[in-house]
């Protein structure tokens, strides 16, 4: 279906909300102590700051993490960002285990699951970054339950309720579409997002939306408190 027709349906085409400035910035900045970390393995000194180090490196990549993460509300969907978000979790767990355990002897590990998490990072980050398919967005009412049976094939359903978190959500080969509500001033609108490049074409099949069978609603109704 083309944006045309969404729009006689009532679906307006948007660019996704996402500003990966801050982002870019703190990844910068984690790749500042991560480079000490390197100068380390080679050289060898400064034995007594290893894992200082490798807290403050943890600490700003999960930082960047955050920050990225936080940027879509489907990121926690994707592959790349998971596989991500579990190596920065098991660096840190490393790191607690040998400060806790007084084990610095094994601090080559903990720098092994940081390092290593740093490509991991920035592919999860830039996948994000690159995915600037169009967000489909309509009016809403908060007391309008979305008719799921009538509009969505193959989705799996959180909430047929309005509500600003994730409502549903459908995997489209390797990616994820979502729907979700959000809220402008005095306005409630309900969205459809792709996590995908515009490059990428799907079929009004794999999309699993009927557009033309959810019910219309004036933007100048007034939204819940």
């Amino acid at each position: 279906m083309s944006v045309e027709e969404r729009q006689r349906h009532g679906w307006d085409s948007i660019p996704p909300k996402a500003d990966f400035t801050a982002t870019l910035f703190l990844f910068a900045w984690a790749l500042l102590p991560v480079g000490f970390m390197c100068m380390m393995l080679i050289f060898h000194r400064f034995e007594s700051f290893r894992l200082v180090l490798l807290a403050v490196s943890e600490a700003l990549l999960l930082l960047t993490f955050a920050s990225g993460y936080s940027q879509r509300k489907g990121s926690k969907f994707d592959s790349k960002v998971q596989i991500t978000g579990v190596l920065l979790g098991v660096s840190v767990f490393v790191l607690a285990v040998l400060y806790l355990g007084e084990l610095s002897q094994w601090w080559w590990l903990g720098y092994a699951f940081c390092i290593g998490s740093v490509p991991y990072l920035f592919i999860s980050l830039n996948g994000l970054a690159a995915c600037d398919h169009e967000v489909y967005q309509r009016p809403w009412d908060a007391k309008e339950l979305v008719q799921v049976k009538n509009c969505m094939t193959g989705w799996d359903i959180a909430s047929a309720r309005w509500k600003s978190g994730i409502m549903a959500s459908k995997t489209i080969g390797e990616r994820t579409a979502i729907m979700f509500g959000s809220k402008n001033e005095q306005q409630l609108f309900l969205n459809i997002e792709l996590l995908a490049t515009k490059r990428e074409a799907f079929s009004e099949d794999d999309w699993g939306v009927q557009w033309g069978a959810f019910p219309t609603f004036s933007r100048s109704e007034d939204a819940e408190e």
